[in-house]
């Protein structure tokens, strides 16, 4: 009996702390539970994630983007869903990802770039939103390879 008792105090510490404290596995990932954050909880939910052990914690020019995809809202309704565009290997340990949130009237277009840091745990170094994709995305994204 004790150790059916242990067994389960153990599965709800996972479930409770180990979930809530899980680490994003790749920069795709971080990306995706930030946009999913947005989504569920709003603006200032998906900072908090894309923020969480990066040098921008704490930044207030960092946390003032949910003030900008607040202001996105107020144009084009709640946000819907998100896709990733593009990923791309900037270096060994960096990567640019470009992505779309769709929102119930229109579109933000959103370039993150993410770091690596020693232990393996992806962080934000970068984020800009911009609601013309040409404004933010290659023109290779945006217009096709031909560039036209």
């Amino acid at each position: 009996m004790r150790y059916i008792v242990s067994l389960i105090v153990f599965a709800v510490s996972l479930l409770s702390g180990g979930m809530s404290n899980a680490q994003p596995a790749t920069a795709r990932a971080l990306v995706e539970a930030g946009a999913a954050a947005y989504v569920k909880d709003g603006a200032s939910a998906a900072v908090q994630v894309w923020v969480e052990g990066s040098a921008l914690q704490g930044n207030t020019q960092a946390l003032s983007q949910a003030n900008s995809l607040r202001q996105v809202e107020d144009f084009f309704g709640k946000p819907t869903s998100y896709e990733v565009v593009a990923e791309n290997p900037i270096g060994s340990r960096s990567r640019l990802i470009l992505f779309v949130i769709n929102y119930q009237k229109g579109a933000l277009y959103a370039r993150f770039q993410a770091y690596q840091i020693d232990g393996g745990k992806w962080v934000t170094t970068e984020f800009k939103f911009q609601t013309e994709a040409a404004n933010i995305f290659p023109q290779s994204v945006v217009y096709g390879h031909s560039g036209g």
